[in-house]
């Protein structure tokens, strides 16, 4: 099966770690049916439906001196410690580093069990492929396989007809070089948070991580040189030459129009708004999988002071997805 056009679906089923202390939701039948055909698309194996290869890290989360003029949150009080989960999108765990047509996530866990812990799933693209479940759920059934055991190309060419807008993370990753390292990439939150400070004066910000050694990008012909797994050792080579392995967290300023759009659509003007950096990621070294993989990173837990979007439905279904799907795991 080609997995171009069933491997962009970190927004909503990319996992990692978080305990199983966060509230029960209620697993709606679409929720349930989003999982289900992920695990067909996926060969219904036991890893992860996106996201299936990736490797986990210790890290360092580090507030800078402005955060706290816009947040009151513990996570962007003090440095803690952190847990990091970098993947290749897809529900294939042997798809090759190199692969182009895949995005690449990372997964983050501020202050595991403190005070700050909050969360994060993010991508190396600044939109999402689809606005709302219900679309996310038409996008996977559109690419089940028929009869033959293939997609219907018809299927999927009018399905993308009638929804031009999944095609906006596609089109971004296309028009960036293939990713030669985790730590050389920009990753976003794709969804609008709103920040409190002590003050209780509000800010909308959409967080981007900026790689501090800046971008690292291949030729065609140096991806089809690498070997399938060579994202690991990278940073590996990194860690051990005390190359640069952070990014600065920085916060895109926004406004009530801004948290109005869609997931599948950039702000207006976004590369040109104002953003104040809030804190430093510094990954620090290699953590066994286990320590990833054995919970589900969850967006909806943030520390007071910062918050998702509570009217999104793409944001809320999170919990409940990855709550079903760490069940059907190895």
């Amino acid at each position: 099966m080609n997995f171009r056009t069933s491997t962009a679906f970190p927004a909503l089923v990319a996992m990692g770690l978080v305990g199983l202390h966060a509230p029960a939701m209620a697993q709606s039948q679409p929720t349930e049916a989003i999982v289900e055909t992920m695990r067909t698309l996926s060969g219904k194996q036991k890893a992860r439906p996106s996201g299936a290869k990736g490797q986990c890290f210790t890290a360092r989360f580090t507030p800078a001196a402005d955060a706290a003029k816009l947040t009151k949150s513990a996570a962007f009080a003090k440095e803690s410690a952190a847990i990091v989960r970098f993947s290749v999108g897809g529900g294939n765990p042997k798809v090759a580093d190199a692969t182009k047509t895949v995005n690449r996530g990372l997964s983050l866990r501020i202050d595991p069990n403190g005070p700050g812990q909050s969360e994060f799933v993010m991508v190396n693209a600044p939109v999402n492929f689809v606005r709302s479940p219900a679309q996310m759920l038409a996008f996977l059934q559109a690419r089940l396989p028929g009869a033959d055991g293939k997609p219907d190309a018809e299927k999927i060419k009018a399905f993308t007809e009638a929804n031009p807008e999944t095609t906006n993370q596609g089109k971004y990753l296309a028009s960036k070089p293939v990713p030669g390292s985790w730590v050389g990439q920009n990753y976003w939150a794709i969804h609008p948070y709103t920040f409190t400070n002590a003050q209780g004066a509000q800010q909308i910000v959409k967080f981007r991580f900026v790689p501090q050694g800046g971008e690292v990008g291949l030729t065609d012909d140096e991806a089809k040189a690498k070997p399938a797994d060579f994202l690991v050792d990278e940073l590996k080579g990194r860690l051990a030459d005390k190359k640069p392995t952070g990014f600065d967290v920085v916060a895109i300023l926004g406004n009530a129009a801004d948290a109005q759009k869609p997931a599948t659509e950039q702000w207006t003007d976004e590369d040109k708004r104002p953003t104040v950096k809030v804190a430093t990621l510094t990954i620090t070294g290699l953590e066994k999988n286990e320590t990833c993989d054995g919970q589900i990173f969850d967006p909806t837990t943030l520390a007071d002071g910062l918050a998702g979007p509570k009217n999104d439905p793409l944001f809320v279904e999170r919990q409940p997805a990855y709550a079903i799907s760490i069940t059907q795991r190895n």
